[in-house]
């Protein structure tokens, strides 16, 4: 913890900056100057520890701690690890492989695929009504914005007594934070966003934090449904036996963590070209990709989670294990517990964004819930398109004695072609198919079933637009309140996943951060500490639960701001009140439109 100096405090007497040659000096602390005494009476003074150490990584306990257990293991021992973490891993991917041929026809509905066809008629309608799709976008949108706002989205909060020394920290920690996700982890914000994409439409997405000894920074990697396996009868990943990480790595990276100490050096095989999943390869040929084939081989890395018994502990203990899966060659075992956890905890690294709970482990999402309408919504609308086309360009019969002159081509609009007719009548030798026009009653059970979906999804935008036509501020705000109450419980299950996935982070920073780190800011240097992060401050989202969207924060500051102007003088903060309408309209220079007063 800093210590602030006091102002006042008088300097030191001269005499206390003598150093005393021949007495044992104390170890220097990180920015002092090292002093050496030569044998021939001289003084070396170095002052390249002057400079702080800039760079995170492990102390020398931590290391110890956390070092890799597979070097000092016997290589037998090593093998049936090896056999049990690839044997778990099949049998939890047995175990759901229903449910993910469910969602490999799930995703033929998101209409991201453009394509032809031939069946039941060439040239029949492709097209995939939008319900699912644009769900999925408004609701990555929505939640990108309330989540992950411009300044940062970490907000520290004081635990305990209020001290002027707590709200220093506080606001060492959330600054430092923010600049962490925003600056120092690039990845952040676009793994966030991919997995704000996959989270409604599956119903179940993952986020792993963790340290990289190559980069010496906190990483954030937004994890695959396809790539993260857990046991069949886990209900949450802090109680569940095991579950498994599936890494693809290429040479040129499994060369670069085994130079950094990452996993063992061992004796690999050839990586594999055919590492793809049935659930990747459905997704790759909906976007129209596929893998080169012999160009880009990948290592395939099972990370097991689970439990064991090898160090002659009474219970099994939390290890991380990670094993190669053509080979089954184990390159890492690294305790999963903290040092000073006399329960030995397990270590949590990933968090689990759930959109809607299930009945099990995995949640719920829109693929389930409007999976079926937009199939419905689908039927009707190619039915409709290929009625319209068949009216306009009506086929049918002729009879074998009339020939048209010329080709056979369409006749334009306006157009008169000859035919040889030999004396039939027109009207007997060509007889017309009797195409019907689009039915109007399909075109209003469409309607129906699009509203049905899309009211499911959200109301909220609807309620926004025809807010004048319901008359007073309270009205709108119960109607909008309603309206928002799908996303609002969702939104709820996401804050409380950020705010898991930011304390994986302050844990991160407690263990890996140096005594002080100083980092750089626009305009400004700034500095961390390790003792920041000692559990007096509390990290949370900086997003609220409680008011999903802008919309309504605006409509409950409107609400307040009559109530300022009804009621008498001096009762309302009208600055405090003006800002927070400003602030939830996002304008900019708000504290130049409304200095703060100087206290």
């Amino acid at each position: 913890m800093a210590t602030e100096k006091n102002p006042f405090e008088q300097m030191r007497p001269a005499a206390e900056n003598i150093i005393q040659l021949g007495a044992q000096q104390e170890q220097p602390q990180t920015g002092d100057p090292t002093f050496e005494l030569e044998d021939d009476g001289g003084l070396t003074v170095d002052f390249s520890s002057t400079e702080e150490n800039t760079e995170m990584g492990a102390s020398t306990e931590i290391g110890e701690w956390y070092g890799n257990l597979a070097e000092n293991l016997d290589q037998d021992l090593l093998e049936d690890i090896g056999n049990d973490v690839y044997d778990n891993f099949v049998a939890d991917k047995d175990s759901r492989s229903e449910w993910e041929s469910m969602f490999e026809r799930g995703f033929d509905l998101l209409g991201l695929k453009i394509q032809d066809t031939t069946e039941p008629f060439e040239g029949a309608c492709t097209a995939v009504h939008p319900l699912l799709i644009e769900s999925a976008v408004k609701f990555q949108s929505k939640a990108s914005q309330e989540l992950f706002p411009s300044k940062g989205p970490v907000k520290a909060q004081i635990l305990g007594k209020v001290t002027p020394e707590k709200e220093i920290q506080a606001n060492r920690v959330q600054d430092f934070m923010n600049y962490q996700v925003t600056e120092q982890m690039p990845e952040y914000f676009d793994e966030f966003e991919r997995m704000l994409f996959h989270l409604p439409s599956i119903g179940s997405a993952f986020k792993k934090l963790y340290y990289d000894a190559t980069v010496k920074r906190p990483k954030s990697e937004f994890i695959p449904i396809d790539q993260f396996y857990v046991s069949y009868y886990a209900t949450d990943l802090s109680n569940a036996d095991r579950y498994t990480h599936v890494i693809y790595r290429s040479p040129v990276e499994i060369q670069r963590d085994i130079r950094a100490g990452v996993y063992e050096d061992v004796e690999l095989s050839s990586p594999s070209s055919d590492v793809g999943t049935s659930f990747s390869e459905k997704m790759d040929t909906i976007i129209g990709l596929s893998p080169t084939s012999g160009h880009d081989p990948q290592y395939v890395l099972l990370e097991q989670h689970c439990y064991l018994n090898i160090e002659d502990e009474d219970e099994a203990c939390p290890y991380i294990v990670t094993v190669e899966q053509q080979s089954r060659q184990v390159l890492s075992i690294r305790r999963n517990y903290k040092q000073d956890d006399p329960n030995k905890e397990k270590v949590n690294h990933f968090v689990h964004y759930r959109f809607v709970p299930g009945f099990g482990f995995y949640g719920l999402g829109l693929i389930h819930f409007l999976g079926n309408l937009t199939m419905s919504a689908t039927a009707a609308m190619r039915s409709l398109i290929d009625a319209g086309q068949f009216a306009n360009l009506p086929g049918g019969f002729k009879a074998k004695g009339v020939r048209m002159v010329g080709d056979n081509e369409p006749i334009a609009p306006g157009e008169f072609k000859e035919v040889e007719a030999t004396g039939i009548d027109l009207s007997k030798a060509i007889v017309p198919l009797p195409y019907k026009e689009p039915s109007s009653t399909l075109f209003q059970m469409l309607n129906f079933v699009a509203t049905a979906g899309q009211k499911f999804a959200d109301s909220t935008e609807q309620v926004i637009s025809d807010a004048a036509s319901y008359g007073p501020v309270g009205t709108t705000m119960a109607l909008l309140e309603a309206s928002s109450k799908f996303f609002s419980a969702i939104h709820k299950r996401l804050h409380k996943s950020q705010k898991d996935e930011f304390r994986i982070l302050a844990r991160i920073d407690y263990d890996y951060l140096p005594a002080e780190y100083p980092y750089d800011v626009p305009y400004e240097d700034r500095s961390i500490f390790k003792q920041d992060f000692d559990g007096r401050v509390d990290i949370i989202p900086v997003s609220d639960p409680n008011i999903p969207s802008n919309a309504h924060r605006m409509m409950m500051a409107n609400m307040a701001l009559q109530m300022a102007q009804q009621s008498p003088p001096g009762m309302f903060n009208l600055e405090e009140l003006n800002r927070t309408i400003l602030n939830a309209a996002n304008m900019p220079n708000v504290d130049q439109i409304l200095p703060p007063k100087i206290e």
